[in-house]
């Protein structure tokens, strides 16, 4: 268990326990239930919440960051499903484009169907950004893929433009910055130790000592912080959790699917084990193609030198 946690972990959760011990898919997404009862009012609530994206913007200060990087702005996609996904790529890439990113990050699952791979062009093809868009992946990225397709989607992200990082690290010298990628938690592809190996073999020359590089972590899912934790990051960006993707007003999500989920951390941004650590809601959707109070985000961190708090804001995408 992780030694240190957000105050979220005081939380009672014995309600989301007795539902899932209750169980079954019906109790677990509640939605389902009440739909008769609620009729068109809360399905048309539901609908809107499904594809209302949000652009949630960040200011983050580091004492030591790389003068660099002061500035610079990273934009993080998670979790697409593009097979039930009905927001258009227009709107997306509108929404991508207005924070003007510097560097553009995926953390999984943007497909959950073998048919989905021929909607990643569409989607992905004109996304920018001008040091570079790198990907990780998550548990349906995988769930549907032989390991003959798996190659071919790999591909086609490069052939994108998109870097994937599969328990890789990527060193950007004109940022000052690794880009360390770890490969999906949730299935165990999940190997930290290989992904800062070539972090650590840079941590011994006499220039990473005077000026260290800033440390990018992307995973899908947060399951791997305490091993990220070890290694250290200045900041971890994940998805999966969808944010509970169906949530009543006051209450916490029934179904987060990670360990810090069931701690009471299922989104936003938090200091764990002394790791910055952020939970994307994603766009899409998993099992239920709704959303219900619970918005999809695009997600804008803008860094800069100094030991303020984050400053955060939030708009609607145009």
């Amino acid at each position: 268990m992780p030694s240190k946690l957000t105050r979220l972990f005081s939380k009672n959760i014995s309600r989301r326990q007795f539902f899932r011990g209750a169980g079954g898919f019906i109790i677990n997404h509640w939605l389902l239930s009440i739909l008769p009862l609620g009729g068109a009012g809360l399905l048309g609530w539901a609908e809107y919440d499904t594809q209302e994206l949000k652009c949630e913007t960040w200011d983050l200060f580091y004492p030591q960051l790389p003068s660099a990087l002061e500035g610079k702005t990273i934009c993080q996609l998670s979790d697409l499903h593009l097979e039930s996904l009905r927001m258009t790529p227009e709107l997306i890439s509108r929404a991508v484009a207005s924070g003007k990113p510097d560097l553009l990050v995926l953390t999984g699952d943007i497909i959950s169907t073998r048919t989905d791979l021929d909607k990643v062009d569409t989607y992905l093809g004109k996304l920018s950004a001008p040091y570079g868009k790198y990907v990780v992946l998550g548990n349906n990225d995988y769930s549907h893929l032989s390991h003959t397709l798996l190659k071919r989607y790999l591909k086609q992200f490069q052939g994108l433009g998109w870097n994937p990082l599969l328990n890789q690290a990527s060193f950007l010298s004109s940022l000052n910055l690794w880009i360390i990628g770890i490969d999906d938690p949730a299935t165990a592809h999940d190997d930290v130790d290989l992904a800062y190996q070539k972090v650590l073999a840079m941590k011994s020359s006499p220039e990473s000592t005077q000026n260290p590089p800033f440390r990018l972590a992307l995973a899908h899912s947060s399951d791997c912080l305490d091993d990220v934790a070890i290694y250290g990051a200045n900041l971890l960006l994940t998805g999966h959790t969808h944010g509970g993707q169906i949530r009543l007003p006051g209450l916490a999500p029934l179904i987060t699917n990670t360990y810090l989920g069931d701690k009471g951390i299922y989104e936003g941004y938090h200091i764990v084990n002394d790791t910055p650590l952020y939970i994307n809601r994603g766009i899409g959707e998993s099992v239920i193609p709704l959303r219900f109070n619970v918005p999809p985000e695009v997600t804008f961190f803008t860094f800069h030198r100094g030991s303020e708090p984050p400053k955060h804001q939030v708009s609607d995408a145009k």
